[in-house]
This record gives structure tokens, C-alpha cells and sequence, in this order.
């Protein structure tokens, strides 16, 4: 079997392969590091190796950072015992087993975008300079560091020297405030400011937060259950504070409910139960849709 259309699929041992999708070679293979996408996949008697996965055929973009076009030029010189440059190194149509591999998502597709706020400061005295940036993904948080910072930069930092110089300029608005020197920015300055940046987040990065969301509602749900146990009683007030934080609970909540078949049995019937809801519901507007269609018509 061959597959080489753009978006076809191919499955193996419980992974998706597609053709067409970015990848990344993995520390198993002498392309680690190096991005590239799936071309080919050739399985049974198409394939051209013995090995028991299957071929997957894949081509490598050439490394743009010299320090890593270095690093596989010796990679492959200590492979094959002889200098190779990367003018030696085959990038296209490489044959890959599924483990030198790891599929990417689309930069341009399956993201989410939240808006996240970065505080950056910026400063120089005397010459001597520093900046620093910290982000936010809630603004009235990165609003309130910004006070807080500005305040202590005002009462202790370096505006106070320059307040009363005669070149002394400054300026701000909501979401920032900048001072400095006339004549003498580059020597001395201070600047504070909010600055508002799509993240884009992959679909791994939002498991990742719903995951730790879920795992702290369910501590949540096991403190409600049993803070007005008896049995808290005999525990210390340093064990309780341990025992409600403790990371093992989620897992281990997650793992009976994987094994309640009753906890499924509802859960899919409450779906199936929502989803005949809309189904009809949607339905009902296409019908009253075409009616005030043939209406207009008549």
C-alpha cells in the first residue's frame, strides 16, 4: 500500500499519521531537531525496508541557524566515519521509522489565540543599562504590577534624582509612562509599559491548562466532601493542608472513573440526550427558514 495524497491517513499502533502534516525529527533519529512533513507512507509489500513499521518518507527543511547546520554536518561526519557537509546529507524523501518522528501542529490552523500582556521595563542610569519584561494573561493583573513597580520607581528608583532636573521630560498613558534626560535618553531613561500579544496556543498547551483546571475543581470537590468529617479530627492541621493538596488525588479520581462503566453509561446518554436537543432544534429552523423562503416566492 502506498499513500502519498495530501491530507490522507494512516494508521499505526493507535497514531494517526498524515500526509502532508509537520514534523519534527525526535533524539531517536540523525535528523533530531530538523522540521520537515510526511510525503509518503508505503506499508506491506510496497515497502522498501524490512523493517515491521512502516516507511514513512519524509523531507527535511535545511537547518537556518549555522550553529545547527554545524551540529548535523558532525553528526553524519561520525556516522559515516568521513567529513560530510550539508551538501552530503540527503533531506528528501529520508525513510523514517514512526518513533524518529513527531508530528506538529499547523502554525496557521487548531490554534487558539488569547490575548496575553506584557509588562516591559526599560531603563539606563548613568549609562548603565536593563530591561526586563513579565506576562500576563489577565490585564487588570498587568496593570496593577505596573502601578505597583511605577509607585516604587517613584519613591526609591531613579526618578526621584531626575525630577527636579531642569531637562527632565516625562510622559504616560493608561498603559504606560515614560521619563527621561533631554539630550541624555540613551544615558538615562525609565520606561514602563503594557503591550497586548496574540499567544498562540496549540492544542497541547490548552490540554495542558485544562487538565491543571480540572485537577484543582476536583481538589476542590474531594475538600467539600470531607471537611466536616469526623475523621479529620485525628488528623494534624499540617497533614490536612498536605492531604487537601495532594497531587495523587486527581489521578487517582480519574482512574476509578475510568473504570465506573455506570459514570460512562450516564455520561453518554446525557450527550446523546443534548445532541438529539440541537439536532432537532436546528431542524426546526431550517424547516421555518425554507417556509419564510416560499412565502417571499408566492
Amino acid at each position: 500500500m502506498i499513500i502519498n495524497r495530501i491530507g490522507a491517513e494512516f494508521e499505526h499502533e493507535g497514531v494517526t499519521y498524515v500526509i502532508g502534516v509537520p514534523i519534527m525529527g525526535t533524539p531517536e533519529s540523525e535528523y533530531e531537531g530538523l522540521y520537515g512533513s510526511i510525503t509518503e507512507i508505503r506499508d506491506g509489500e510496497d515497502k522498501e525496508t524490512e523493517n515491521e513499521t512502516p516507511d514513512i518518507y519524509c523531507s527535511f527543511e535545511v537547518p537556518v541557524l549555522p550553529c545547527e547546520v554545524k551540529e548535523l554536518e558532525k553528526r553524519f561526519s561520525d556516522l559515516y566515519q568521513e567529513p560530510k557537509t550539508i551538501d552530503d546529507i540527503t533531506l528528501d524523501l529520508v525513510i523514517m521509522v514512526p518513533e524518529m518522528i513527531c508530528q506538529l501542529e499547523d502554525l496557521r490552523e487548531c490554534r487558539h489565540h488569547p490575548m496575553v500582556y506584557i509588562l516591559a521595563e526599560d531603563w539606563a542610569v548613568d549609562g548603565e543599562h536593563g530591561n526586563d519584561s513579565e506576562i500576563y494573561t489577565d490585564y487588570n493583573d498587568a496593570k496593577r504590577l505596573l502601578v505597583q513597580k511605577l509607585g516604587k520607581e517613584m519613591d526609591n528608583g531613579c526618578i526621584p534624582n531626575w525630577n527636579y532636573h531642569e531637562g527632565f521630560i516625562a510622559d504616560s498613558t493608561p498603559d504606560s509612562y515614560e521619563c527621561y534626560l533631554d539630550g541624555e535618553y540613551c544615558e538615562n531613561h525609565y520606561s514602563i509599559s503594557i503591550v497586548a500579544q496574540k499567544l498562540c496556543a496549540s492544542e497541547r498547551f490548552v490540554r495542558e491548562l485544562s487538565e491543571i483546571h480540572k485537577a484543582s475543581c476536583q481538589l476542590e470537590d474531594f475538600v467539600s466532601q470531607v471537611s466536616d468529617w469526623d475523621e479529620i479530627e485525628k488528623l494534624t492541621d499540617a497533614q490536612y493542608e498536605r492531604m487537601i493538596h495532594d497531587p495523587r488525588f486527581p489521578e487517582r479520581l480519574q482512574n476509578a472513573l475510568g473504570k465506573n462503566d455506570y459514570y460512562w453509561e450516564s455520561y453518554w446518554e446525557t450527550v446523546s440526550e443534548v445532541a438529539h436537543e440541537f439536532v432537532n432544534r436546528y431542524i426546526k429552523e431550517s424547516k421555518e427558514m425554507k417556509s419564510k423562503t416560499e412565502e417571499v416566492h408566492q
